[in-house]
């Protein structure tokens, strides 16, 4: 009987693990810890920030300290690199995405467009994975026209007009820069990441009676308009 219910055990377990509410559980846990990145991460930018847009790395901040960095360096160096939250934020959509794609797979595309919050989802990673691939294009082209200046100059004076624009302050960029429009996508992407949590307020005594009567009432108005 011992060594039946020690056996038994693991398939008990897989089995409460594979259940609806478990799922939810884990999807819940999972997301909210990813709303917790992109607050950490918005905090991480905005913290200590003394460079304004009309500035660059080798300016003299008022009251601040001298940014002490290679006289060769480009200041779209110091803007480009991710950061190791935003590594950490890309690891987490990758695996997103991933449990979509499984999903999708699962269910089948006609049954996965049912619901609509797969719209919000798809779209949200997508968004996402638009906004990183724009700033991995904006650090290869600071990359290469670092290594021009590394190789052809001795200080940033007299550089040709496409690398002389990476060493222009923000306010100076041309609208359609791959990390201006990264970060106008990362944006609209935490917006709706953030929109994502009245999936799971239903789930909850207290705002899931409100979220469901706000979206009847809204309906009704709808319906008169």
């Amino acid at each position: 009987n011992i060594s039946f219910s020690l056996l038994s055990f693991p398939h008990q377990v897989g089995k409460v693990l594979r259940s609806p509410f478990m799922k939810f559980v884990a999807h819940a846990s999972s997301f909210t810890v990813f709303l917790g990145l992109l607050i950490l991460n918005a905090a991480d930018r905005f913290a200590g920030t003394t460079i304004l847009p009309n500035m660059t790395h080798h300016q003299q901040q008022p009251g601040g300290l001298q940014f002490k960095s290679d006289p060769l360096l480009l200041y779209r160096k110091t803007t480009t690199p991710f950061t190791w939250m935003e590594i950490l934020i890309i690891s987490w959509v990758m695996g997103m995405i991933w449990a979509e794609v499984k999903e999708i797979w699962s269910q089948g595309p006609e049954e996965y467009l049912v619901e609509l919050w797969n719209f919000l989802d798809f779209g949200m990673l997508a968004i996402f994975l638009a906004s990183f691939s724009c700033r991995f294009s904006a650090m290869k082209r600071a990359d290469l026209a670092q290594s021009f200046v590394y190789q052809h100059n001795k200080t940033l004076d007299k550089l040709p007009p496409e690398v002389e624009y990476f060493t222009k302050a923000r306010i100076h960029w041309m609208p359609s820069d791959p990390q201006l429009i990264s970060e106008g996508l990362y944006a609209i992407a935490v917006v709706l990441s953030f929109s994502r949590i009245a999936y799971i307020l239903p789930a909850n005594e207290s705002f899931g009676p409100l979220q469901i009567s706000l979206g009847r009432t809204v309906k009704d108005i709808f319906k008169f308009m």
